[in-house]
């Protein structure tokens, strides 16, 4: 008697332990408030959107997050020198070369020798610096673990002449297309026809959150 007691225990505590409710299992009650809540959401939602003005409103408060954008991209000085001004370019005309590189290279395909030889397109060939601004490094390159030849195309002057710029963008080729690699210029402290007047020396793209844009 006492062993089938036992028995008889046994399989009802394993038959207790055994029945568990799942978490998310939703009593009748609780699932009805759940159903109401999303419907009087979806009401919001389609009150908002029916409101006179709201999508105008919608778009001009999303304004200021495109200026927030804008100022984290890079913009690229050169420093003054030889008595002309520091210049300075943005993102949006860095890129711009690159595009108008990229179509420069697509009209060369079919162009004379005369028209390419005048193109402001032209190989860069990562040369070594005839005059290292740095003491001891001999003969660096501009890019030092570039390799092969890539595509130089001039950046505008702002410096108010009529002569090109001190700034190039600097491009590799890949799967016909002209991909940006960085920005160069010369050191506008030398003379023109000095040594390493026309050494190209990297200028580092620089992030000012803080300018006004």
């Amino acid at each position: 008697m006492r062993f089938n007691i036992l028995i008889a225990v046994s399989l009802l505590w394993t038959l207790a332990s055994g029945l568990t409710i799942p978490a998310n299992t939703l009593s009748a009650r609780d699932a009805d408030l759940e159903v109401r809540e999303s419907d009087f959401l979806g009401d919001s939602v389609d009150i908002a959107v029916r409101e006179p003005g709201f999508l105008s409103k919608a778009k001009s408060a999303l304004k200021p997050l495109s200026k927030v954008k804008n100022a984290f991209k890079p913009t690229y000085k050169v420093k003054a020198g030889g008595g002309k001004p520091a210049q300075t370019y943005s993102h949006h005309e860095v890129k711009q070369a690159v595009a108008d590189a990229n179509h420069e290279h697509q009209r060369l395909k079919n162009a004379s020798k005369t028209q390419k030889k005048k193109s402001p397109l032209k190989v860069f060939n990562n040369n070594n610096h005839h005059l290292p601004k740095k003491s001891g490094a001999k003969h660096a390159k501009t890019f030092p673990k570039m390799k092969g030849t890539g595509h130089e195309y001039p950046l505008p002057n702002k410096n108010g002449g009529t002569g090109k710029g001190p700034a190039r963008v600097i491009m590799k080729e890949k799967n016909d297309k002209l991909k940006l690699h960085g920005v160069v210029a010369h050191d506008q402290s030398r003379p023109t026809g000095s040594q390493g007047a026309n050494d190209h020396f990297k200028v580092k793209g620089k992030i000012n959150p803080f300018k006004k844009h």
